[in-house]
């Protein structure tokens, strides 16, 4: 009985440190690690493709058997230490590391993959960014723009205040 409740306990604890990102609060994280400001929309872009800005996303269904971890969508055959038979670990980080609610244990590893093969390094970026007009980002860090989040938990709402506009989003 004891173990159940202890189970539950740490169940309950990792989904609430899942964070989803919102798009210009990421774009200044990213900048605030010197991604540079003219790469922001396709990181954005990948982000979205790969995890729908989820930290804890876990894509389970590559062909290879393989996961895909985080924000990010590091893949566990070469990338991170995760459940794949004979991975590489290249990062030298483990997988579940990568679904940290902040961005500090991923970044190292983004630009380890980002040196290596670039953009096309992500299979969402290939397929729903590449080559498009993608939106400019520049509002993100606007001295007009005032923002702010406030997170409740479970179904409540989150308010956005961009700008003078009022944005009323649910979870």
């Amino acid at each position: 009985m004891k173990f159940l409740a202890i189970a539950v306990f740490a169940v309950i604890l990792t989904v609430s440190s899942a964070r989803i990102y919102e798009r210009c609060e990421l774009a200044r994280e990213l900048a605030s690690y010197g991604f540079p400001r003219h790469e922001l929309p396709d990181w954005i872009c990948l982000v979205q493709s790969e995890s729908n800005f989820n930290t804890r996303a876990i894509n389970h269904d590559n062909s290879d058997g393989s996961k895909d971890w985080g924000l990010f969508q590091i893949n566990d055959r070469y990338w991170c230490k995760g459940s794949y038979r004979g991975g590489k670990n290249i990062c030298g980080i483990s997988c579940e590391k990568l679904l940290s609610a902040g961005l500090g244990y991923q970044i190292d590893c983004v630009r380890t993959i980002f040196r290596e093969h670039g953009f096309k390094g992500w299979e969402g970026w290939k397929a729903k960014c590449r080559g498009r007009h993608l939106p400019s980002l520049d509002h993100c860090f606007s001295h007009s723009a005032y923002y702010f989040t406030v997170e409740y938990d479970n179904n409540l709402p989150e308010l956005l205040m961009l700008g003078n506009g009022l944005d009323l989003k649910f979870k």
